[in-house]
C-alpha cells in the first residue's frame, strides 16, 4: 500500500512539474510578434517604441504583452488580436476600439478620454480617465455602466 502511495505521489509531482515547465515567458523583439500585432502598433502608436515585449506560452494559448515607452500596456492573443490596452492614467486612441464602441463614446461621452479597453468573454469593457466604466456586448452594443 505504501509503495502504491509513493508511486502516485511521484507521478503527481512529475505531472505538475511537466505542466510548470511547459508554460514559458520570454522577452521577444517586435519582429517576433504576430504580423497583425505589428501592424496594429505601427498604425495606432507610430511614435512610441516598445520598452519590452513578453511572449507568454501557456498550456493552450500564447499571449503577448507589449509595454510602450509612453507607458501604455497592450496585450494581444496568439494571432495578434487586441485583448487589452491600458494607458496607465493616460488616454488611449479611440481608433483602437471596435467601430460601434468608438461611435457610441463619441456620440454620448464627448470630451471623455478612454484609459483602458478590455475584451471579455461576454463582450468589452471601457474605462475612462475619470474611472467611469462602460460595458458593451460582443457586437459593440452598449449594455450599461459598470459600478
Amino acid at each position: 500500500m505504501k509503495t502504491k502511495f509513493n508511486f502516485l505521489a511521484a507521478l503527481a509531482f512529475t505531472v505538475a512539474l511537466s505542466f510548470t515547465a511547459s508554460a514559458q515567458k520570454r522577452n521577444i523583439t517586435l519582429k517576433e510578434l504576430p504580423a497583425q500585432a505589428q501592424t496594429f502598433l505601427a498604425k495606432h502608436f507610430p511614435n512610441q517604441a516598445s520598452s519590452y515585449i513578453i511572449e507568454d506560452k501557456g498550456y493552450i494559448n500564447t499571449d503577448y504583452k507589449v509595454m510602450l515607452t509612453g507607458g501604455t500596456e497592450i496585450e494581444f492573443d496568439g494571432k495578434g488580436n487586441l485583448d487589452e490596452a491600458d494607458g496607465n492614467k493616460k488616454a488611449i486612441p479611440l481608433s483602437i476600439l471596435p467601430k460601434p464602441i468608438a461611435a457610441y463614446i463619441t456620440a454620448n461621452y464627448k470630451g471623455q478620454e478612454v484609459e483602458k479597453f478590455e475584451k471579455e468573454k461576454w463582450g468589452y469593457k471601457v474605462e475612462f480617465l475619470n474611472d467611469l466604466e462602460l460595458k458593451f456586448d460582443s457586437a459593440g452594443k452598449f449594455i450599461g455602466i459598470d459600478d
